[in-house]
């Protein structure tokens, strides 16, 4: 056993890829080392930051030595392990860098952790909740706990790395795990390879079905031809600028503060972007042809505010997210990878969309400058009805502006109107409808408020009166382009069904509504 503790992160090489020149970068200098493996370094080259002259001009001239480099190492090694052979790579500073994109094994680490620590050791978990904009969070805990000690939304998040306590000491006491495996252990070139096999076989393990089987619930998709079926059809979609379901994002979690902008390409005269934007990526090619090859080609860089140079990168590929329906299956691209929903899942989420009351309230068609021009005019061709759109109601406890609803009718309808533009805009709606029914019958304060802005025949006679929600129906109107019944993306649905769900609890009557946009005549989903 090694006398000193290292720090190892460690990653599984896909099975495709056998030879070390097609996992390493091209021009990266080698170094085998007998009875181990190959390490492999790229030279650090010393140099002054950029903001240097990009901020301060030549005022400095002369004046300072301000200098800026980064260590890279990796170490390649073949492992035999239940008779089939497997290439791990370990890495050292920014080694992984060093690595061709797409060589890796995803969730290695994710599975290794998950079938290693106890249910109730969690002490880290990074998420990613899907859907449109796919929001990334690090929650981190003082003492140990469980996956519910997270609020971890088995329906809808996607479980990114997780750091534990090992119940296997071989990997030491705390264990990090995403695609990489991240350790501390007294372990060095001697025992290298000796380690690698507790990793393989902690790896192919299924300890995590036992604690940690909702996993499943969302699982990556192996198939060959559904892969190439799925990025096909992607392909086709980008061409045709079908964006509704498909949107660009950072895969992993970013230091912002760190962050001075993104290049769609390397050379410093490509535009900085202050953010990620699949239009903004497809005007980049410049009308050339896309393909796969282009897009998991092309590589998206971070730029660094701190060091001027790309401090992280990844091909577009993977910094797109897609939602595809696909033999009667939903699948989501995430990260580089596909996932298929449950089967059992989707079912119940899609006919809990479809069975969903349609209201009776007529509405006109969108034919408006914006929403706002919409509502002003609902109430000329909606009797006794009240605009109450960005009428906002300043109220604490967390909300510290509410509004009541777009449209309110003297038959009591709440209806929320929302264009569709992503699922972004519809979990604002949704939101939106699930915080001020809640407000309004739990609180007298909130309805106090209200009702001073309401006029005389819409107001309540007792605002310390509990309402009987019962008496109202939430609409969720929805603008859509589409000349089909009302369609929204998979896990827009999700949000509608929960939030559904909560509104009934309270015995509100729920129903979706769908206005046409009499100024869009081409189909569109």
């Amino acid at each position: 056993m090694a006398d000193k503790t290292n720090k190892l992160n460690i990653y599984l090489i896909k099975s495709e890829y056998t030879d070390f020149d097609k996992i390493v970068k091209v021009g990266t200098t080698d170094f085998p080392i007998d009875h181990v493996g190959t390490f492999y370094a790229d030279e650090s080259h010393p140099r002054p930051p950029e903001w240097m002259v990009d901020f301060f001009g030549h005022a400095l001239d002369g004046t300072f030595r301000i200098i800026t480099s980064s260590a890279k190492g990796l170490l390649l090694l073949q492992v035999e392990h239940d008779e089939d052979t497997h290439i791990l790579a370990v890495t050292f500073g920014q080694g992984r860098h060093l690595l061709n994109e797409g060589v890796i094994e995803e969730r290695f680490g994710l599975k290794v952790v998950l079938n290693t620590v106890d249910r109730d050791s969690l002490r880290s978990i990074d998420k990613t909740t899907l859907g449109s904009g796919p929001k990334q969070s690090r929650e981190q805990i003082s003492r140990a706990g469980a996956a519910a000690n997270f609020g971890i939304d088995i329906e809808q998040d996607l479980l990114g790395s997780v750091t534990g306590a090992s119940k296997d000491r071989r990997l030491g006491k705390t264990i990090t795990g995403r695609d990489t495996l991240s350790v501390s252990v007294k372990v060095d070139m001697a025992e290298i390879h000796d380690f690698a096999e507790v990793c393989l076989e902690r790896y192919k393990a299924d300890d995590y079905k036992v604690e940690f089987d909702w996993i499943d619930q969302i699982k990556d998709v192996r198939d060959a031809k559904t892969v190439h079926d799925l990025d096909a059809a992607l392909v086709e979609r980008l061409r045709n600028r079908e964006l509704d379901k498909i949107w660009m994002a950072a895969p992993d979690i970013l230091d912002w503060v760190d962050v001075k902008g993104f290049r769609y390409a390397k050379r410093k005269r490509a535009a900085l972007q202050p953010d990620l934007d699949v239009s903004d990526f497809l005007d980049s090619l410049g009308g050339e042809e896309l393909d796969l090859d282009r897009l998991k080609g092309t590589t998206i860089f971070v730029i660094s505010a701190r060091t001027d140079s790309d401090s992280a990168h990844w091909s577009a590929y993977r910094c797109l997210y897609a939602e595809l329906e696909f033999e009667e299956r939903v699948f989501v691209l995430h990260n580089g990878k596909w996932y298929e929903i449950a089967k059992s899942f989707t079912d119940e989420v899609i006919k809990s969309f479809n069975d969903m009351p349609e209201s009776d309230v007529v509405l006109p068609d969108y034919a408006h400058v914006d929403e706002g021009a919409y509502n002003t005019a609902l109430p000329t061709v909606i009797a006794d009805s009240f605009c109450m759109d960005r009428d906002m109601i300043m109220h604490g406890g967390g909300h510290s502006s509410i509004e009541f609803c777009d449209l309110l009718t003297s038959d009591k309808r709440l209806v929320h109107v929302k264009r569709y533009s992503g699922s972004t805009q519809l979990s604002h709606l949704f939101a939106q409808g699930v915080v001020s029914g809640e407000l309004f019958v739990q609180d007298a304060v909130f309805r106090e408020k209200l009702n001073a802005k309401l006029p005389d025949a819409y107001k309540l006679p007792d605002v310390q009166q509990r309402p009987n929600a019962g008496d109202y129906e939430v609409v969720f109107a929805i603008i859509s382009k589409s000349p089909n019944p009302l369609d929204i993306p998979f896990f827009s649905k999700v949000g509608l069904r929960n939030a559904r769900k909560r509104l009934e609890a309270y015995g509100y009557r729920v129903t979706k509504k769908k206005i046409a946009r009499s100024d869009i005549a081409a189909p569109a989903t």
